[in-house]
């Protein structure tokens, strides 16, 4: 067998993906039988960095040994003389058949009795993105990333050492959750995670959510059959 056939017999389009990030961030391989990866990715950071030493080396080994299958993306550069507080974190789930991508994100990040729907029936709610992010329990509003269903999910957790206190420090994650296979059952998520402890940091925690969301709009899918728009060919160390 040759021709279109034949490469969509080899794989389907959502195998593989890509989205755009800008210098200065790294993707580290974690889990079993990836250590050739992390070390690749881990060296090649370690290279590029102004000091870069062993401490550095085994500092970052050390912060994914015990990481399960999937990839951690860190700012490794600082902007404007300030350390980026952001990761994202991608992991797969396989065999959830039949299931709604909120339902499925609900189970990935523990929410047992579902994801607050309340703001993708109120659509003045969901464009008003600053008090969506407000809201502290988990929210689900339905997106398509490249021709696929998914889910966006916000939650902002408060680290309060007291009742009625000013949170020490709080954390905003927004998680991404999209169908790569409806029959398998195969879902991508993708998961940024920013923190804050004071009234500037918040607001750049604000735009750190916005910065995300427009990696999020360069999401294509590679895979064998797939037609991305074409994307500079730009790479971040540890990048498949």
């Amino acid at each position: 067998m040759t021709g279109p056939e034949a490469e969509l017999a080899a794989g389907s389009p959502t195998d593989t993906w890509a989205f755009l990030l800008p210098p200065g961030w790294a993707r580290f391989p974690t889990g079993a039988l990836r250590e050739k990866e992390l070390d690749a990715a881990v060296d090649e950071v370690v290279a590029r960095a102004p000091s870069g030493d062993d401490a550095l080396r085994t500092a970052l080994r050390a912060a994914f040994a015990d990481a399960g299958i999937g990839a951690v993306y860190l700012p490794t550069a600082p902007v404007a003389g300030m350390a980026v507080p952001a990761s994202i974190t991608e992991s797969e789930v396989f065999g959830e058949t039949g299931r709604h991508p909120a339902e499925v994100a609900a189970q990935v990040l523990g929410e047992p009795d579902g994801l607050d729907q309340s703001a993708v029936q109120d659509q003045s709610a969901v464009q008003d993105r600053t008090a969506v992010q407000d809201r502290s329990a988990g929210l689900g509003e339905p997106v398509d990333l490249d021709g696929r269903p998914g889910a966006r999910v916000v939650r902002t957790r408060h680290d309060v050492h007291r009742e009625g206190g000013r949170p020490l420090s709080s954390t905003r994650e927004v998680t991404y959750v999209v169908s790569r296979d409806e029959v398998a059952g195969d879902w991508l998520v993708l998961s940024f995670s920013t923190r804050w402890d004071s009234p500037g940091t918040e607001r750049l925690a604000a735009t750190l959510v916005d910065f995300f969301d427009a990696v999020m709009a360069t999401f294509r899918w590679t895979g064998p059959g797939a037609s991305p728009v074409s994307l500079p060919e730009r790479t971040v160390p540890g990048s498949a």
